[in-house]
């Protein structure tokens, strides 16, 4: 069982979020001029989806710059006792997770939490809601919440519910959340939820990454989730040169 999540940067994953905000900047002002394929889906006319061109090499000067987003504070406890006592089902969750040496019964409730069709059908559709307005603090803290338990559930390689939860991290990667009038906070919101699901998925499971592609391919979405994978792939790399660069460093030492 895990600690609580403690910082909103995890949310944006740090080196990524001049990337997300540009990308989101784009997938935003595109959504304005949609196209209307003979089947009436809505796809942007984005160079990802014409021509799969990583979204980062598309020129910034034809485009307007992303507002300022701004982390939040960090949330005095009383504010997170609080969100967890009105939401009764997260509460329960974080109960069990920030358990850290659990009895073989708590342990066992636990892992029927972490199987519950109902209960990660709820997260998952608080993930994927668009929400209204711009984001208060105790919204980015509860999605991170949310996010810790997929990956709590994913962790448990013997869920039987696995399958179940994979496809729902699948799907809320794929949903399009973004809706005019969003603030570029609340774009970011979303954006890095699903980039964080996307690493999880990665890491879970390669088939279903493959089966988000095909399901995103030929929506708006489409260019977003091809960003995300090339961020991925860019972000393994530099984790395997930082780790070479520390093994260098000791042989040196």
């Amino acid at each position: 069982m895990e600690k609580l999540s403690s910082t909103p940067m995890r949310l944006v994953m740090g080196g990524i979020v001049v990337g997300l905000a540009v990308v989101l900047a784009l997938f935003m002002r595109e959504a304005g001029s949609p196209q209307r394929p003979a089947d009436g889906q809505t796809v942007a006319r984005t160079t990802g989806a014409q021509g799969r061109t990583p979204a980062l090499s598309l020129s910034l000067p034809e485009m307007q710059k992303p507002d300022t987003f701004e982390l939040p504070a960090a949330m005095p406890d009383q504010i997170i006792e609080q969100l967890l006592k009105e939401n009764k089902k997260l509460g329960l969750f974080m109960n069990y997770y920030k358990t850290v040496l659990p009895d073989e019964q708590t342990r066992d409730e636990y892992r029927k939490l972490l199987s519950d069709p109902v209960m990660m059908t709820a997260m998952a559709e608080d993930l994927m809601d668009p929400g209204s307005g711009h984001p208060e603090s105790v919204e980015y803290f509860r999605r991170l919440m949310e996010v810790d338990y997929f990956e709590a559930a994913l962790a448990w390689r013997e869920n039987p519910q696995r399958q179940k939860v994979l496809e729902l991290t699948r799907d809320i990667i794929a949903k399009d959340n973004f809706v005019g009038g969003q603030d570029s906070s609340r774009r970011q919101v979303h954006g890095g939820s699903k980039m964080e699901l996307y690493r999880l998925l990665y890491e879970q499971d390669a088939q279903k990454v493959a089966e988000l592609v095909a399901q995103a391919k030929g929506t708006r979405m489409e260019a977003l989730i091809n960003w995300m994978g090339e961020e991925e792939l860019r972000l393994r790399a530099r984790e395997e040169e930082i780790r070479k660069e520390v093994e260098q460093q000791a042989r040196n030492h």
